[in-house]
């Protein structure tokens, strides 16, 4: 541990030592870019990974779309998160970065070969949503004029505009918010931000109509080609626990949602139940990401952990119910946090996340993912799931949410 703060510190007094350079040298190239400064026609969004955080980007999509209707806007991510950007109307271009941006994961040329890229198409305006040093100088390699930033541990030595942002695990702030103060930062107007998602006609179609409420669950999370924290996993005995509540108590069908890796955990919370065929099915791998976020959308309410399917609920908008212990729902919450429709559970006991900055802090009482009961979940599952109306509740097939052919 003590290296590694050893090696941050270094890092980061390296990376304020750069700011004077690039400053002199924006100061002296400012006068030949006033124009792409301030009326960009193209502009330019860095943000490798992972997918839940590009979806707490899109509230400054749609910000950036609002303030400049005429610029064409291209996203740069990774292509396990570019189908975010792919279901967003703000997005003119997308390219992908392949492994760019997630540590030990790629070459210096194909870093470079980005930097190229990126030069070649002439952008007047770059937006880093990431607060790597890398990242940080990839717009800068490309000759972006503009370059607007988190100044997160004074690692935004390359950029025009240092947005600041906290470093203090007593002064939270949501990821969503962070990117917005960027906006916030150009003077942009704010309105009522929110996150979206929006799925095509074919991905609505390919999901049968609900016939009975549904409640889409998902009990995994915390995987991604950055990192593997399944610390952010409530316990699957409690999952199981809440899904027999669902069926026998409100009467409606449990959706176990999630990708190939989640079929054997959405098993193990079926294992045992005694109800009805049909009531609770494992979708978990059956659908593509599009068509994930249809099925959530026909759902009355989602249950989960952090997780990217979590913020997918809350930006195709549906009630959200999320269970947080290791991260803080301040920062990762379902956005926006003031919207009554979502409940975020934390039982946290010193109050500060063990995740943070990226990184996993020392904690010698892991218990905040088990402080959080199913009489929890149940009370906020009483505030948020509307009741069936008479007639509603029948049984779905078998088959019914198969996607279709």
């Amino acid at each position: 541990m003590r290296t590694e703060t050893l090696r941050q510190h270094i890092i980061t007094t390296i990376c304020k030592l750069l700011r004077f350079p690039f400053a002199l040298i924006d100061l002296l190239c400012r006068p030949f870019n006033k124009r792409a400064r301030n009326h960009p026609r193209s502009i330019v969004l860095l943000k490798p990974c992972c997918i839940g955080d590009v979806i707490m980007t899109t509230p400054l999509l749609e910000v950036l779309q609002a303030s400049y209707p005429t610029a064409t806007i291209t996203y740069v991510t990774g292509a396990w998160s570019k189908t975010i950007a792919e279901h967003h109307p703000a997005v003119d271009h997308i390219i992908d970065c392949g492994k760019i941006g997630i540590p030990g994961r790629y070459t210096i040329a194909e870093y470079l070969q980005l930097a190229r890229q990126l030069r070649r198409l002439h952008f007047d305006m770059a937006f880093v949503l990431d607060r790597s040093p890398m990242m940080t100088l990839l717009p800068w390699l490309a000759l972006i004029p503009r370059r607007v930033g988190p100044d997160s541990l004074g690692r935004g030595f390359s950029l025009t505009d240092r947005v600041p942002v906290s470093t203090d695990r007593t002064h939270l702030q949501h990821q969503a918010d962070i990117y917005l103060d960027l906006a916030r930062a150009l003077k942009l107007p704010i309105d009522h931000p929110r996150m979206r998602f929006v799925t095509t006609e074919q991905e609505r179609s390919s999901i049968e109509p609900a016939t009975q409420q549904r409640v889409a669950v998902f009990p995994g999370g915390g995987s991604n080609p950055g990192m593997d924290l399944t610390a952010k996993r409530w316990p699957a005995t409690r999952y199981h626990a809440l899904v027999e509540r669902l069926v026998k108590e409100r009467g409606v069908q449990v959706l176990l949602t999630g990708g190939p890796g989640d079929v054997e955990l959405n098993q193990q919370v079926m294992e045992g139940l005694d109800l009805p065929a049909g009531s609770v099915r494992n979708m978990a791998g059956k659908t593509s990401f599009g068509e994930t976020a249809a099925l959530t959308e026909s759902c009355a309410l989602f249950i989960g952990n952090d997780s990217s399917p979590m913020h997918l609920a809350a930006a195709v908008g549906i009630p959200v119910i999320a269970i947080f212990g290791p991260t803080s729902p301040e920062e990762y919450g379902p956005y926006p946090l003031d919207d009554p429709h979502h409940s975020a559970l934390w039982k946290h006991p010193t109050g500060q996340p063990c995740f943070f900055l990226g990184k996993m802090q020392p904690c010698s009482n892991c218990t905040c993912m088990s402080a959080v009961t199913v009489d929890d979940v149940w009370q906020a599952v009483e505030r948020l799931l509307p009741p069936v109306t008479g007639g509603t509740q029948h049984q779905l097939s078998a088959n019914t949410l198969e996607t279709k052919e």
